[in-house]
């Protein structure tokens, strides 16, 4: 959670579908040097996610916040020890801003229909389940 309980909102994309934009982009009519934001259709939270996942798997999935200040804390004192301490607490704190959303409109514009969370996110759990089965 942010310093005002709010849990951020992210914007995800599914590993296979930036693959196939980044394939598309060579392709694509976009100008040089241009910036395509890449995401779903909107942004969700961990909460969201977690409910959307498990309504997919048909079970309850518990998600715990750890509030920023603990985690902000933890960073300072065991990223002096551990670089990935370090780099994630930065990772979080970048997070909380809210910069990590994507515009998805010129994705659109340029590959088709943007993946919905919903549908991103059923075949990602489509995903786990086949590879628990091998």
């Amino acid at each position: 959670m942010d310093r005002q309980g709010h849990r951020p909102t992210l914007t995800f994309v599914h590993t296979s579908d930036l693959a196939a934009y980044l394939a598309a982009a060579v392709d694509a009519e976009a100008e040089a040097g241009e910036r395509i934001d890449i995401g779903w259709d909107r942004p969700v939270n961990m909460r969201e996610m977690a409910d959307l996942m498990g309504s997919r798997a048909g079970k309850k999935i518990k998600v715990w916040a750890t509030p920023s200040t603990v985690a902000r804390a933890a960073g300072a004192v065991a990223g002096r020890f551990m670089r990935l301490i370090k780099d994630m607490a930065a990772m979080f704190r970048w997070f909380e801003t809210g910069r990590y959303v994507a515009d998805p409109r010129r994705q659109e514009q340029l590959f088709g229909p943007v993946p919905t969370a919903e549908e991103a996110l059923a075949r990602f759990t489509d995903e786990l389940r086949t590879a628990q089965h091998r």
